[in-house]
């Protein structure tokens, strides 16, 4: 699998954006425990608490996602998934709905999954239900993304950036995941759909 070096930077900087409002929490938190020495309140630890909590999330997340995540093992299970996009989605608008069993698939597979739940979370301007299917069909694995929302659909720039010949000189950190998407879906020999409801709801699926 061959990534240019424009995605690369920008999925880097798709990263640093995610983790951005959580270290400047910590911050800030930091600042006022250090200001005049005063005790701690409960409030302000309840601030650094859930900052440092979002962003293990967020970073675990993007580790398996983009990242080398999952050690000495070319595999991982379902379950893994489900708890990193759980974490993930922790405290926002978007409730998942995991609707499959657990089973061990290929990481590569899972890190597809991944960004297409990204993809979809993303699809959510106004929150909604994301609901995940994972089945076998005729003997291949297939997997599809459901959100559901007011407001939901996929925008003009992330359609896009979701094919394997997009110019990366069109991506950026707000589309390249899309992109990224492809790549492992083309390298993977995947056939991958996305389909645009009129009724607030989008699906993406991937047939592997």
């Amino acid at each position: 699998m061959n990534i240019d070096h424009k995605v690369a930077q920008l999925l880097v900087s798709r990263v640093c954006h995610d983790l951005a409002g959580g270290v400047s929490a910590l911050s800030t938190g930091a600042e006022l425990l250090s200001e005049d020495n005063q005790m701690a309140d409960d409030e302000t630890l309840n601030v650094i608490a859930m900052s440092a909590t979002q962003c293990a999330s967020r970073l675990a997340f993007f580790r398996a996602a983009f990242g080398l995540g999952g050690g000495e093992s070319d595999t991982v299970t379902t379950d893994e998934l489900k708890k990193l996009l759980g974490d993930y989605l922790q405290g926002g608008r978007v409730s998942l709905i995991w609707a499959a069993q657990n089973t061990r698939i290929g990481l590569m597979p899972g890190k597809l999954l991944l960004c297409l739940c990204l993809i979809g979370a993303e699809s959510l301007p106004r929150g909604g239900d994301l609901r995940i299917d994972i089945s076998e069909i005729g003997g291949r694995l297939g997997f599809a993304v459901f959100a559901q929302g007011a407001g939901a659909g996929l925008r003009a720039e992330i359609q896009a950036a979701m094919a394997v010949d997009a110019a990366s000189q069109s991506l950026t950190a707000r589309t390249v995941h899309g992109h990224f998407a492809a790549i492992l879906a083309h390298s993977l020999g995947a056939e991958m759909e996305t389909l645009a409801e009129d009724l607030g709801e989008i699906r993406l699926a991937v047939l592997l």
